[in-house]
């Protein structure tokens, strides 16, 4: 199927005005996304530029009026765009982006003065660059991922934008040197149409996949204390913990009697202050969560016995070094911990079993420290044994 110029000049602002749609209909469903609002204004300038540029083409309007609205609507609608864009990544007002427009102000004045417009070579040149610039800016901007996100859609997102500027810069190289490059228009602004399609749907998978990325980490997030919970940390632990795997279950002492004494919002607030405290000294490889109440979980993949007796050490020094202080009354916190390293390939159930058996132990030493599991003697030991098969169902 053959289309011509004149139908390509009417689905183009189509295209941006579905564009707009979409942007608009996500700003409408989910308030918390800043920007798509710009996007979408951004989009019904550009259409509204390429409608006034179809009907000059046609005749309809005169020269200079269109040449003139359809050459300062892009920059304006470009600029507005990036601005946009930067408000979606960040979760930022606009702020300090703002001062972009003076671009597209400049250009227009330069424009009044100069008439420079009216000669296609110049205007066209002057459009195209700028749609070039703002693209390829947008698109390093979707790959720098500010938030640290980690969303697949922004390189898609990346990609259309890329191309956009790929499409801008060819199209000038074919009105600078038409001997070497012919493109015609219908073909350009067909590809443009594409683009813009492109441009509209990664937006929406974005915003979308930043939503389930959210709506997950929720589910796995304690909503008290800020850290990984116990779905979290058992949906990650391996059934079978390799020979050097470390699990630690650490219990904050006395926790009942801090309810009793001071009230349940004081207990919420050494709960909180005691997670992070801990959560903020473990490193990346940490699987640390609340697993209930003021009882806590941390699994480390390969740790030596010293190691997870210093790491349990720091730990309880961090916690006992905590000033909690609630109506005026210092509330004195500490925690017990029990920890197990696997001498050779067993079931996580297993090693968090003799975790907390050195919990335990460490309780009955009278709290406020750091203990290893140690094998008990042979009596111990089968009754021990015995608890470990009832709980882990073996």
């Amino acid at each position: 199927m053959h289309l011509d110029l004149a139908t390509i000049l009417i689905l183009h602002p189509l295209s941006l005005t579905v564009g707009a749609l979409c942007f608009l209909y996500l700003r409408y469903r989910s308030r918390r996304n800043r920007g798509l609002g710009k996007m979408a204004v951004a989009f019904l300038i550009l259409a509204l530029g390429s409608l006034i540029a179809g009907a000059g083409e046609q005749e309809v309007v005169d020269y200079a009026t269109w040449t003139f609205v359809s050459f300062t609507t892009g920059p304006v609608a470009y600029t507005l765009f990036f601005i946009g864009l930067a408000n979606l990544l960040t979760e930022r007002p606009a702020g300090r982006w703002w001062w972009l427009m003076l671009a597209p102000a400049v250009l227009t004045v330069v424009a009044l003065v100069t008439q420079f417009h009216l000669v296609n070579l110049y205007r066209a040149s002057a459009f195209l660059t700028a749609m070039a610039l703002y693209a390829l800016g947008s698109a390093a901007f979707a790959l720098s991922d500010p938030q640290q996100e980690r969303l697949g859609s922004r390189y898609g997102l990346a990609a259309a934008l890329a191309f956009k500027a790929l499409i801008a810069l060819t199209t000038i190289a074919g009105i600078v040197t038409p001997e070497l490059f012919r493109f015609p228009p219908a073909a350009t602004f067909l590809v443009l149409i594409l683009c813009q399609f492109a441009i509209a749907m990664f937006v929406l998978i974005l915003v979308q996949e930043r939503a389930e990325q959210r709506l997950i980490a929720l589910t796995e997030t304690d909503s008290l204390t800020r850290i990984h919970n116990r779905y979290w940390l058992m949906d990650r632990l391996p059934k079978l913990a390799p020979k050097g795997g470390g699990f630690m279950v650490i219990d904050l002492d006395h926790f009942k009697r801090v309810n009793d004494l001071y009230g349940h919002l004081a207990g919420d607030l050494v709960l909180k202050s005691a997670a992070q405290a801990m959560a903020a000294r473990l490193g990346e490889g940490a699987y640390f969560a609340r697993t209930g109440g003021e009882e806590f979980g941390l699994y480390l993949p390969r740790a030596s016995e010293d190691e997870m007796l210093a790491i349990g050490e720091m730990l309880r020094q961090a916690v006992e070094a905590l000033t909690v202080v609630y109506e005026g009354v210092t509330i004195p916190v500490t925690l017990s911990a029990g920890a197990s390293v696997a001498t050779e390939e067993m079931s996580t159930k297993r090693l968090a079993a003799r975790a907390d058996h050195a919990l335990y132990v460490a309780k009955r030493a009278g709290r406020n420290r750091v203990r290893l599991y140690e094998e008990p003697d042979p009596v111990e030991q089968a009754s021990w044994d015995g608890a470990i098969m009832t709980a882990t169902g073996a």
